[in-house]
């Protein structure tokens, strides 16, 4: 698995839902972090999609199997210093269904927790993202009808997941571009026709040799042709 943490936006506003009666908290922040089989935008020359299957099967409750991913963190803006729950606090829960990995945090009753509540509430967090490791074979390539480098994500482990109000894409960052090199990618995709086979080149050799001897003929006839020309010329 490599050590580059990747991260993703989708322009879809988080949800505030109110707190269980008695609760301090803020309310629920609610979205989703991942949608799947949806192109990205441009990240740089090639796109993405996230697999149905990338975070692993769901439970019979839909929830997400921790095993893979161990501990998840929900963070406003990926930041630590706005920690808004954690999955093994059970203050983050996490969940797959047709659409995505759509998230639950309970916000706590501190600043970060308050603001997200605001923000939330008055609609300036525009964008779910969610960080994530690639695991070892879990990517795969292709070139689709309209000649875009798409890279499918068939596995990852998720790092956290969080409320964002501009993503300023990442696709650029130095992070990803150590993840692959897009120019062997491009290299793989498009590989260079092989070269003729022994059996080919002895064809290609014996063609040659072939016309070789055909244009030497054809030349000496008409030097004959010619000179018999010349004798027949009456002065």
């Amino acid at each position: 698995m490599t050590d580059v943490i990747e991260r993703r936006a989708i322009p879809q506003r988080v949800e505030l839902r109110e707190a269980p009666e008695g609760s301090d908290s803020p309310g629920i922040l609610t979205g989703y972090g991942a949608v799947f089989n949806q192109l990205s935008r441009d990240l740089g020359g090639w796109f993405e999609e996230i697999a149905p299957e990338a975070f692993g099967a769901p439970g019979t409750d839909g929830a997400v199997d921790m095993e893979r991913h161990g501990r998840v963190m929900g963070r406003s803006e990926h930041s630590s210093k706005l920690l808004l729950g954690t999955t093994d606090a059970g203050t983050l829960r996490l969940f797959l269904d047709d659409v995505g990995l759509r998230y639950e945090i309970d916000l706590p009753n501190t600043g970060a927790g308050r603001d997200a509540a605001v923000l939330a509430g008055r609609g300036d967090y525009a964008f779910s993202s969610f960080a994530f490791r690639v695991l070892p074979e879990g990517a795969e390539w292709r070139i689709d009808g309209d000649d875009k480098y798409v890279r499918r994500v068939t596995g990852a482990q998720l790092v956290d997941v969080a409320p964002v109000a501009d993503p300023a894409y990442w696709g650029s960052s130095a992070e990803l571009q150590r993840a692959f090199d897009l120019d062997e990618v491009r290299a793989s995709l498009n590989p260079p026709p092989a070269p003729p086979g022994e059996r080919e080149q002895a064809a290609a050799e014996s063609w040659r040799s072939k016309n070789t001897r055909l244009s030497e003929r054809e030349a000496l006839a008409g030097h004959r042709r010619r000179r018999g020309g010349k004798k027949g010329v009456s002065r």
